[in-house]
């Protein structure tokens, strides 16, 4: 049964893709990295007040979090890179001046790559006074960025800023966006305190109980789900899991599905990749006799259509795919099934047109039954079911029989 060789196929694997899954403890720091706005605007009393909220902000990190800074105007310059040394920032931060345009999104996309080689959790905070001008990325593109990234988006806007774009993509990264009216040193200082004790209070707090799951796939860009619900596409990180088993599905093109069941561990990544070639397989399915019953380990899947298939034309099996028609079972796991394609009685080739025939699937393939000639042709090969008694067979016995007794009353005859 289809049920019972899924069961066999999930303990197999099971035990096989148990090694698959890479689990890695999480380091216990947190990664900021400070954006700060130093465009013409900013120049004043502005930017010396962001220095005031920066240094404030490095001083009220944990012991084992890191840092880095970036700052932007006509151009980004990443002024730190991530260090545990708190005490490397305060010469950058007092070098920082004001000139030039606001190209914000850029700097934002540029943290991406400064969080390449860090562990434990990301976090952006970035300070501006205006809108975006000059910058190749788009607010579109940061947003699909940092949700595809997992990094958490703390925005601070002064003055004139475009707070409904910049608060939607907050919220969508599991971070917030707070605005100031009044610039001074002391708001400033407050409000840098405020977001760096909002991201402890809400995620860091969890980060000791829960885990993270990493998706990939080959080929990569697959669309991924955990526990039925969208998660994005791969390569993916979801973060502040609760330790327990999760299924993770990755849906590949033509509707192919790689599904496991994955165990995530309290303080711990686990990171499984999903390859096509191990989805599950579709099989179409074509017969001589049309609108055949076809069975596969005795469970019925469907009819054959009455379509007239010429296999002898090259790349024949590129017509069923594309039909709509044809019978198409999906959801196959890889194994050797049995395959049985019955068509209807026929007084000149027997009361039933049965070919049954034992497979092995790898891959999707597309299977031709003849049953006349009692051949299975795939996209590779070309075999014969298993030998079977048609109607002349029986006839052929049944006249052999007679024919003997015959004989044998003969025999009974002259046998004196």
């Amino acid at each position: 049964m289809i049920l019972r060789k899924f069961i066999l196929f999930m303990v197999l694997h099971l035990l096989v893709f148990s090694q698959e899954v890479k689990y890695k403890q999480i380091p216990a720091e947190n990664n900021f990295l400070l954006v700060v706005d130093k465009s013409g605007s900013m120049s004043g009393s502005a930017l010396g007040d962001a220095k005031i909220g920066l240094t404030h902000f490095i001083s009220k990190m944990k012991t084992d979090d890191q840092a880095g800074l970036i700052s932007f105007s006509s151009g980004v310059n990443v002024d730190v890179e991530i260090t545990s040394n708190k005490s490397s920032f305060s010469p950058e931060i007092n070098r920082l001046s004001a000139g030039g345009g606001t190209q914000l999104y850029d700097a934002l996309a540029s943290t991406v790559k400064e969080f390449s080689n860090s562990n434990g959790s990301r976090i952006v905070v970035y300070l501006t006074d205006g809108h975006d001008s000059g910058s190749n990325f788009s607010i579109s593109h940061i947003e699909s960025l940092f949700q595809g990234e997992n990094i958490f988006l703390y925005g601070i806007g002064l003055g004139s800023v475009n707070v409904g774009v910049l608060q939607a993509i907050s919220d969508k990264t599991g971070g917030e966006f707070l605005t100031v009216n009044r610039v001074s040193s002391k708001e400033l200082k407050n409000i840098y305190a405020n977001v760096l004790n909002a991201y402890y209070n809400r995620h860091n707090k969890r980060k000791s109980s829960s885990g993270t799951l990493i998706v990939k796939s080959i080929p990569k860009g697959k669309v991924v789900q955990i526990n039925g619900e969208n998660q994005g596409v791969t390569p993916a990180k979801i973060t502040g899991l609760a330790p327990g088993t999760y299924t993770i599905d990755v849906y590949f093109d033509h509707g192919k599905l790689w599904n496991r069941d994955i165990e995530v561990k309290s303080g711990h990544s686990a990171t499984i990749k999903a390859k096509e070639k191990d989805a599950d397989k579709i099989l179409w399915i074509v017969s001589k006799l049309h609108n055949a019953t076809v069975f596969i380990d005795g469970e019925y899947v469907g009819k054959t259509s009455n379509e007239i298939v010429n296999t002898k034309k090259r790349k024949w099996y590129k017509s069923v795919k594309k039909n709509i028609k044809e019978l198409k079972v999906t959801g196959i796991k890889p194994g050797r099934y049995t395959i049985e394609v019955i068509g209807f009685p026929d007084f000149d080739y027997g009361p039933e047109q049965k070919v049954v025939f034992e497979y092995n699937v790898t891959d999707d393939d597309v299977l031709s039954v003849d049953q006349f000639r009692n051949k299975i042709k795939s996209m590779h090969s070309e075999f014969s079911g298993k030998q079977r008694q048609t109607s002349f067979d029986i006839m052929d016995d049944n006249q052999s029989s007679s024919e003997n007794k015959s004989n044998e009353k003969e025999e009974d005859i002259f046998d004196f």
